[in-house]
């Protein structure tokens, strides 16, 4: 199994809000654990996510939640695939200011 780590400043509510469209076909067939919670299930996961919510970062007035996620793409999956699956949830899931 291939595995990525991420670290995000986002809600378990943001993650779940953002998973359709960061994830676009691959979306019914993953799975999603936060924080011990069963969110989303899938019959042979192709995608498998695990998050935990960390203490909130505080910089000065500002408050950014913090969740560590582990994606894990099935065996089947080369490099490359993986590849262009992270691509995609990380334009989908990355936020910027401006």
């Amino acid at each position: 199994m291939t595995q990525f780590t991420r670290e995000m400043g986002c809600t378990p509510a943001d993650l779940i809000r953002w998973l359709p469209q960061a994830l676009g076909d691959l979306y019914p067939h993953a799975s999603l654990q936060l924080d011990g919670n069963i969110l989303l299930s899938a019959q042979n996961p192709q995608l498998e996510m695990i998050g935990i919510s960390r203490p909130i970062r505080k910089i000065a007035l500002l408050h950014i939640p913090v969740l560590d996620l582990t994606l894990s793409f099935s065996e089947n999956w080369t490099p490359m695939e993986c590849e262009k699956a992270l691509k995609r949830f990380d334009l989908y899931t990355r936020r910027g200011g401006g």
